[in-house]
């Protein structure tokens, strides 16, 4: 007896004890919604306590002393990244366990507590933001499952949290659904989509079948809008996060976004090539054209809310059902169009596309919330898209066989080609027998001819032998100046070195300076001799082409400042002067190499026939004809006639002009000058007069600009000496 009255006194403490637990939270004034189990499923419509957790920090520990507050199912929940905290408790008042699976909506996270009588805590944790290996259920769809043993009650702590928009639903609905009609629900998926996913691949074979046969890209285009569709339906029921990527649920979240661009893409690429809008409706095809490129939009906000904290989903989603909407009116109208037209397939594209753009339609009203979730809204596209298939494959069909009956007369047309072809090549060999004839004829007159323009070609041998004969005497006579010049000044050099180094301990300086002097002038006429000779020698070698040609925009100031820098000590020991006048930002068009060449040369001859203390004038103009005119002018001791005709011309070459200080030259650099300055479509001019000095001019092409603005000329004159 004892023992019996403590085993009844265990079990009555535990039932307080589990009574004061289901009370504890809120107190005996607010006791927690009981919900009774009914025999089927059923949905809670009765207002039910929450708590807003604004930060989403809270734990269960901590929950369950926060105060609840009663919000009814029809409410709108709070913006933002509020996590709502749900209580209720589940009382089975059957004599059998009740097995439920608990549906609060498509939230990001949902943690479900389940409090035990003897006081411990049972998690379970679903949602669309979870990989499906660690829900509670694997399945798609957010369940949580649910068992109340007879006459018995749990009490359930729901969390709430919605990390993006288009998981986050608006208001609370709970849903205890039975085994039997998820089991039931889910089969009926399999069986439907199944069948669906079916016909899709089935006739996209088919079209895929059909292209590489006939290599018409339309059945290409089809085959892939297909696959994107049912990509699309794959997604939207769940089977790609179940099947192809079900530890990657945020990319299952983004991946209508890319999906339906597919899909949309290649629908408008088959309506442009079925109906051969480019063609025949030019202007409808450029709205194609806007549309596919519209889709842009949609496939940049979902990389841009993929791969950065941005929510864009839900915008993209509204988005994309606008577009959607505009890409199906656009392929209604134009098939009304095209079939105004007098096109023929255009019939078939017409009614196919007419029950699946109302079904589509209704589909992107229910998606962008426009109408509610219903069987016609659901499945509205899906038979829509059963129907167009199905119309779109006898369209395509009779576009096969238009396209077979064009090949066999296509045919027919070669055949009849072919005959009439050996019927004119019978008649063309006719032709050519007395065309033969014809030209034996010919060929023996052109003979006689032949022989004649033989005779005269070895006149021209002979005269290019005499040529060549008076080419290689120039030569001669360049070399024999040559070699005169180079052996002055090397023997001037080797004379400066035997005095340094047998006599050098007897001579007083401003003797050795005299003829270090001398030495150095020698040295330096020695230096541009040989950069002459270098530069005829790469021109002589070979055509002008020969010869490294790069035009380019050149600041003519800029080349004229560098080769001054360059003559400067030279200009310093005459004591010579510039006088510039030049637009500082007057650009020509040549190669930088040969017009510096061409500027250092004049400027040279310049100082070396200059007078000590005197001056040089550099200037540059525009020319009427669109060039550039640059002019040195110096005031030297100018030339006779006879030496200015033979200035720019090899064959008279004879004689080697001393500058003022005895400086030496060939006369090649001005033989160079020429050929740069022809060489970038310029001409090269001289006047001089014995006794008073020479101007020595040249033109190149400006740059591409029409005009020359105005600008600030470069300083009056420039005392170099000082």
């Amino acid at each position: 007896m004892v023992e019996a009255r403590s085993v009844s006194g265990i079990k009555y403490s535990l039932l307080l004890m589990w009574l004061l637990l289901l009370c504890a939270p809120v107190g005996f004034a607010q006791p927690a919604n009981t919900v009774n189990l009914q025999p089927g499923s059923q949905e809670i419509r009765l207002p039910l306590q929450v708590y807003h957790d604004l930060g989403g920090k809270k734990t269960i520990r901590t929950i369950k002393q926060e105060p609840f507050t009663q919000l009814d199912t029809a409410a709108t929940l709070l913006a933002g990244k509020t996590v709502h905290w749900v209580r209720l408790i589940l009382n089975n008042n059957s004599n059998h366990q009740q097995d439920r699976y608990l549906y609060a909506g498509d939230w990001s996270r949902i943690e479900l507590f389940i409090q035990q009588p003897d006081g411990t805590t049972i998690k379970q944790q679903t949602g669309q933001l979870l990989p499906v290996s660690e829900r509670s259920i694997a399945s798609s769809k957010p369940y949580l499952r649910l068992q109340v043993a007879p006459q018995s009650k749990v009490l359930l702590y729901l969390r709430l949290q919605g990390d993006i928009n288009l998981y986050k639903p608006q208001r609370l609905s709970l849903q205890l659904q039975t085994t039997d009609e998820v089991v039931q629900t889910n089969n009926d998926r399999l069986l439907g989509q199944g069948i669906f996913i079916g016909i899709i691949a089935v006739m996209a074979l088919y079209n895929l079948v059909l292209f590489m046969s006939v290599r018409d890209r339309s059945y290409l285009y089809y085959v892939m809008a297909l696959a994107g569709t049912g990509l699309y339906f794959m997604f939207y029921h769940g089977f790609a996060l179940e099947l192809l990527w079900p530890e990657a649920p945020i990319w299952n979240a983004h991946s209508f976004a890319f999906i339906v661009t597919f899909n949309g893409i290649f629908r408008l690429l088959f309506t442009r090539s079925y109906l051969n809008t480019r063609q025949t409706m030019p202007l409808w095809d450029k709205a194609i054209t806007f549309l596919a490129l519209l889709y842009a939009i949609p496939v940049a906000m979902g990389l841009l809310s993929y791969f950065t904290p941005l929510d864009l989903l839900q915008a993209c989603v509204d988005l994309i059902g606008v577009i959607g909407g505009a890409v199906l009116m656009v392929m209604l109208l134009v098939g009304v169009y095209s079939l105004y037209k007098g096109y023929r397939p255009a019939l078939y594209f017409l009614f196919a596309n007419v029950l699946f753009v109302i079904g589509a339609l209704l589909f992107i009203m229910k998606e962008t919330h426009l109408l509610p979730d219903t069987l016609l809204t659901v499945y509205s596209a899906q038979v829509g898209i059963v129907a167009q298939v199905v119309l779109f494959s006898l369209g395509l069909a009779y576009r096969l066989n238009t396209v077979t009956s064009e090949l066999a007369a296509k045919v027919l047309e070669k055949e009849r080609m072919e005959l009439e072809k050996e019927v004119e090549r019978k008649r063309l060999i006719e032709q050519q027998k007395k065309d033969l004839e014809i030209t034996v004829a010919n060929r023996t007159a052109a003979l006689r001819h032949k022989t004649q323009e033989l005779k005269h070609t070895v006149r021209q041998l002979k005269a290019s032998e005499l040529k060549l004969m008076r080419i290689n005497s120039i030569k001669d006579r360049f070399f024999s100046i040559i070699s005169h010049d180079l052996r002055t000044p090397l023997a001037t050099l080797d004379s400066f070195l035997n005095i340094l180094i047998n006599f050098s301990d007897r001579m007083k300086p401003e003797q050795m300076q005299k003829l270090a002097n001398h030495t150095q002038l020698s040295v330096r006429n020695l230096q541009a001799l040989l950069e002459n000779l270098l530069q005829w020698s790469a021109a002589q070698s070979g055509s002008a082409d020969t010869v490294s040609f790069e035009p380019e925009e050149v600041c003519l100031a800029e080349v004229v400042q560098r080769n001054l820098d360059l003559l400067e000590d030279t200009a310093v020991a005459k004591g010579i002067n510039w006088q510039l006048d030049l637009p500082t930002d007057l650009k020509v068009y040549a190669d930088a190499n040969m017009l510096s060449f061409v500027i250092r040369n004049l400027l040279h001859n310049a100082i070396k026939f200059s007078e000590a203390g005197r001056e040089i004038k550099l200037s540059a103009t525009i020319t009427e004809g669109g060039m550039a005119e640059v002019s040195v002018e110096d005031q030297g001791t100018g030339m006779a006639p006879e030496t200015v005709a033979s200035l720019f011309n090899q064959e008279q070459l004879a004689v080697t002009t001393k500058g003022t200080a005895n400086e030496k030259g060939t006369g090649l650099g001005l033989l160079l000058c020429r050929l740069f300055v022809e060489r970038n479509g310029g001409t090269i001019q001289v006047s001089s007069e014995l006794g008073k000095g020479s101007r020595f001019w040249f033109i190149v092409p400006l740059n591409k600009y029409s005009s020359v603005p105005e600008t600030k000329l470069l300083s009056a004159t420039t005392d170099v000496v000082g």
